[in-house]
């Protein structure tokens, strides 16, 4: 075992359960030049990582077989990715051509967009459609992407993330749910959003002290999250 790292969860059947993280484990594993054992459904998103091997065990005991030479056990491979269509283009909006242009530009130049209007007038379909005219993710941003979303056990069922995410918290929602925190210290909506969009809906009801967290991240560029039992960055 000194040459690998291992994650996962122990069953009391002997099976392993999945965790989260196994993205970020396995570049990790790669960094130290280490091979890297997983729970099985962690297999497709670790493999993703292609400068480590990665072997995914149902259960303890064929983790144990493979090391002892009784059953070898396949490296794991990334499953076939494919971009999924999400179902909200731009194209379907008629007429704001306006709105429109305006979007198009803070698409174009990466710029905040605040939004003001009477209710129904379609804000909200506008900016659930900024997605659609951005363009793709580089594989650097779809890894950096991925790695978050991991962290949060979000991530989906090919192990990696292809489309830019959209992320709309209801304007009830805690300080930690937006920057990050709480039990295990996940990451926070504006995390969950990174290149994608984080949008506000009525944000004038969102409590003060969550719009002040939001002032660092949106200055430095980072998110620390520090508990008395954890401090992420």
């Amino acid at each position: 075992m000194s040459n690998a790292i291992a994650i996962g969860e122990l069953s009391l059947d002997g099976r392993i359960n999945p965790v989260s993280g196994a993205l970020p484990s396995a570049l990790k594993a790669a960094e130290l030049g280490k091979d890297m054992f997983c729970p099985a459904p962690c297999g497709a998103e670790a493999a993703w990582i292609d400068a480590t091997k990665v072997i995914a065990a149902p259960t303890l005991m064929g983790l144990i077989h493979h090391m002892t030479g009784q059953t070898t056990l396949a490296p794991a491979t990334p499953r076939s990715s494919h971009i999924a269509p999400t179902g909200r283009d731009m194209s379907d909006v008629k007429g704001q051509e306006r709105a429109k242009r305006a979007l198009e530009i803070a698409a174009a130049g990466r710029h905040h967009v605040l939004m003001v209007g009477t209710p129904g007038s379609g804000k909200s379909m506008l900016a659930a459609r900024l997605p659609s005219i951005l363009p793709p993710m580089t594989a650097q941003e779809a890894l950096e992407t991925s790695m978050i979303h991991s962290l949060a056990g979000t991530l989906g069922a090919d192990g990696l993330q292809h489309t830019r995410p959209f992320r709309d918290p209801h304007h009830t929602a805690s300080m930690a749910a937006i920057v990050g925190g709480g039990r295990g210290a996940k990451p926070g909506e504006i995390s969950l959003a990174h290149n994608g969009v984080l949008f506000l809906d009525e944000f004038p009801e969102f409590p003060r002290n969550v719009l002040e967290t939001l002032r660092q991240p949106l200055e430095t560029g980072q998110v620390v999250v520090a508990r008395a039992n954890a401090h992420i960055q």
